[in-house]
């Protein structure tokens, strides 16, 4: 796991500021750092950084890393899984090789099958930069699942500057700073910033499965991977699907566990990662260390189940507790990091996690990420499925939602029935939106910037059931562009590698095979996912309602003065009325109303504005 960083342009270019680009990224690697500089001496036309948190071959695994003959050299963020088996195929066929890195290994494919046939072969997460000095040439990969992140920018000169992080970017002088209202408009709507925005013109994300390369006509993106449709109904027998995703899901649990370092587990006391830490306690074999952090918080705290769990596997288990008090400087340091505005109240607890991990002395964890998107966990999955009818009747259910008390402990029955009323008459993308964000388009000023994104992403399942097509948005948007993003950002601001075996694009493939109707009935889901996991824990651990990871942020912001939660009317007044925000605050504070994930949003988005990397 690391951070890259670097700049290229093809008629030559100033290397100067590619290795302070390097360095902004010291946290995501804290071990090495190494540059590559291209060209002829005095005339060079690209510089490829790297910080190095090493993982794999520690002492040996250097990058930038070549090929055995001078022809590719590859900076690289992430983990090739398979790599010790391609290894072997290269070695088979007289490769010589350097060093154990999977780094290594993927230049040498890319050297022998091309940049195409190699990345098909890889399994893992990752984001690299390639280039080819003798041919001038140059290009910029994301994985299949958007694990790893990529952004990039082409400055007036027509330079070309990338960066696993946004803060590697800004650090160059040539880009210059200018606020994009749609992106902010999309992240005030969906709670993050969605691919390829970023929160500055012109710097985009690289979008997952793509390749960025440059030519002299300039960079020309393309797509090297294509995601799967799941299908419909539910095709084949309900067992035999179970025993190929618990055989999948071993195979994908086994390689992440290949590491030079010691490997923990994440464990929340859901399903997921329950599932995750018992394969792993299978397959290891030596004492596993689980984490988990239990919010003292009423429904928030899942640290029972976790313990439980723990017991019944054996781990040598790390308790996390986090009081309600600390959300303040928890979030405060969160949001000081942060590149980008994040609104998910998870950040919080992660951040504590993340930074236990690290006084653990670990560097490498595996968590249950991906379980939802793919198996059908979210209650939206179940929603769609009842909207149409409820739509017809949406007024009744306006009304009856009305009446339910409000709460503010955890995410109750109550919020489900209100954010379900609130999406009723919409397009079913926008209606999957307002489910899953926070302020509403119509809320808001200007330009809508989440709604061409949803709806470019939803074209391709505009055919599908309801339910496959939720799994398809939430993988290609929420899981990618949130989810993944907290995780990473957190993560990685402790130097620590966290790997999902569900993102294994082989598991998301067969869970898209399976068929919607395995995968939930009526209020039941991740039917398949559960059946898979019957043997690895007793059913009183499997079972019960799935509850959100989330941090107690609404009792927080109740708790905060009010002056200071009116005053965040300002920040956003370019995009939402004063007066609503207001209103907004009224509302939570007397407990007329939960708004927390509306101020949550607005609270993360001015401590990134009032930070170092939001000001402009």
């Amino acid at each position: 796991m690391c951070g890259i960083a670097g700049a290229a342009r093809l008629d030559g270019l100033d290397p100067e500021p590619v290795p302070q680009m390097v360095r902004s990224l010291a946290h995501r690697g804290p071990d090495a750092q190494g540059l590559a500089v291209l060209g002829p001496p005095g005339a060079p036309w690209a510089a490829l950084g790297v910080r190095r948190l090493a993982i794999v071959d520690p002492a040996g695994g250097h990058q930038p890393a070549w090929d055995a003959r001078g022809q590719v050299v590859v900076t690289m963020n992430g983990e090739i899984y398979n790599h010790r088996r391609l290894r072997q195929e290269l070695e088979a066929d007289g490769v010589p090789l350097r060093s154990r890195s999977d780094t290594e290994v993927l230049a040498q494919l890319i050297a022998r099958l091309g940049l195409d046939g190699a990345l098909a072969r890889c399994v893992g997460m990752f984001a690299a930069a390639v280039a080819w000095p003798g041919e001038r040439r140059l290009a910029l990969v994301r994985d299949r699942m958007g694990v790893k992140p990529l952004f990039w920018a082409q400055l007036t000169d027509g330079a070309l500057i990338w960066g696993s992080e946004l803060r590697a970017l800004l650090r160059h002088p040539g880009l210059r700073r200018r606020l994009d209202h749609a992106a902010i408009s999309a992240y005030l709507q969906a709670e993050y910033i969605p691919t390829p925005l970023s929160p500055w013109e012109g710097v985009k994300q690289l979008a997952a499965g793509h390749a960025l390369e440059l030519g002299p006509a300039g960079p020309a993106l393309r797509r090297w991977w294509t995601p799967p449709i799941p299908e419909r109904g539910a095709a084949g027998d309900l067992d035999r699907w179970a025993r190929s995703v618990h055989g999948c899901l071993q195979v994908a649990v086994r390689q992440r566990l290949d590491a030079d370092v010691p490997v923990g587990v994440l464990l929340s006391g859901g399903l997921d990662s329950s599932g995750v830490a018992a394969v792993a306690r299978a397959l290891h074999p030596g004492p596993l260390e689980s984490f988990s952090v239990g919010v003292r918080a009423a429904g928030f705290d899942e640290s029972d189940r976790a313990a439980a769990v723990a017991r019944h596997l054996g781990l040598r288990h790390h308790p996390i507790p986090m009081e309600l008090d600390e959300v303040g400087p928890l979030a405060e340091a969160a949001a000081a990091h942060l590149d980008q505005p994040v609104a998910d109240s998870s950040i919080v607890p992660t951040w504590k996690l993340m930074g236990a991990v690290q006084a653990a002395g670990l560097r490498c964890v595996l968590s249950g990420d991906g379980a939802d998107e793919c198996f059908a966990g979210y209650p939206t999955t179940w929603a769609h499925q009842l909207a149409p009818a409820a739509s017809a009747a949406s007024g009744i259910v306006r009304s009856v939602v009305s009446r339910i008390p409000q709460r503010g402990d955890g995410v109750t029955k109550g919020d489900l029935a209100r954010r379900f009323a609130v999406g009723l008459g919409r397009p079913w993308a926008r209606r999957h939106a307002a489910w899953m964000g926070a302020w509403l388009p119509e809320e808001l000023r200007g330009e809508d910037g989440l709604g061409p994104i949803l709806d470019e992403t939803a074209a391709p399942v505009a055919a599908a059931d309801p339910l496959s097509r939720a799994l398809y948005l939430d993988q290609r948007l929420y899981l990618r562009d949130g989810v993944l993003v907290k995780v990473d950002r957190a993560s990685m601001a402790h130097s620590v590698e966290v790997r999902s075996p569900y993102l294994d694009h082989r598991m998301v493939e067969l869970a898209a095979s399976i068929g919607a109707g395995h995968h939930r009935r009526g209020p039941e889901g991740k039917r398949v996912l559960r059946a898979a996991l019957s043997g690895l824990l007793p059913p009183e651990l499997l079972g019960g309602p799935k509850r959100g990871f989330g941090g107690p942020v609404g009792p927080w912001l109740r708790g905060r003065p009010e002056g200071e939660l009116m005053a965040l009317a300002e920040v956003a007044e370019e995009w939402i009325s004063p007066d609503r925000v207001r209103a907004a605050v009224r509302a939570h504070r007397s407990g007329a109303a939960d708004e927390r994930r509306r101020l949550w949003a607005l609270w993360m988005l001015r401590r990134w504005r009032e930070g170092p990397w939001g000001g402009t």
